[in-house]
């Protein structure tokens, strides 16, 4: 018997947008790993359905690792869903999939909502093409050094950080890209969430906006340039 492991994406705000397959799965699947206990819960509740699932945090990872492998290899039908979104952008899933190779097992991908190209169907600036640059590191100096290597690409990045570091990362941003550079920013915050909302500017603007937020919510940012006709 060959395993199964099944990528299943969750919603990114609203839980009416995981999709129907994803439920099905959470259903009928043998195993069904989860990163944290909250996303778990609400996930099983939109599918109906009371079981037992592992998790793939910081401090169970290589526990529950070893039992995904285990059932990849009895033959069973193991289910990975991420805390938003398409699993393995920029979360621990990775390793799950490493395992599915290594046993050479099937994998599956259930599409559906995600954050990056949500924010890019309402990016307002021209992009046939981007760069994903995922979660940059912590310190200023260590963002700022990375995204001064960005300044000679013509198109957009898009960026990826906790809620809670967005007026840092703004902040790194207008050491790169001045005020009045052609570079700007855009951010599309709580995404498909009661507070969902676009702001676009130069990063001082964005700055002050961000002040006017009550409470820390997820976001993209994403950096482009604006050329003038």
């Amino acid at each position: 018997m060959s395993g199964v492991l099944v990528l299943a994406c969750g919603s990114l705000g609203q839980v009416g947008d995981i999709p129907q397959r994803s439920l099905s799965y959470l259903k009928t699947a043998d195993l069904v790993v989860f990163e944290e206990d909250r996303a778990a819960r609400q996930l099983l509740k939109a599918a109906h359905v009371h079981r037992e699932y592992l998790r793939l945090s910081e401090h169970r990872q290589q526990a529950t690792l070893e039992q995904v492998k285990e059932a990849l290899s009895q033959g069973s039908t193991v289910v990975y869903m991420s805390d938003q979104g398409m699993p393995n952008l920029a979360d621990p899933g990775k390793e799950i999939l490493k395992i599915a190779y290594d046993l050479g097992v099937r994998v599956q991908v259930i599409p559906g909502p995600s954050s990056i190209t949500a924010a890019l169907a309402a990016y307002p600036l021209p992009h046939e093409r981007f760069t994903f640059a995922g979660f940059l590191p912590r310190t200023d100096d260590g963002r700022v050094n990375i995204l001064r290597g960005f300044r000679d690409l013509k198109h957009p990045i898009v960026i990826l950080e906790t809620p809670y570091r967005l007026k840092p990362l703004l902040e790194s941003c207008l050491r790169v890209f001045p005020t009045r550079s052609c570079w700007k920013g855009f951010l599309a915050i709580d995404i498909t969430g009661p507070k969902e909302t676009y702001w676009f500017g130069d990063f001082q603007q964005l700055i002050k906006r961000s002040d006017e937020l009550d409470e820390k919510m997820n976001f993209v940012l994403i950096i482009g340039r604006k050329i003038e006709s």
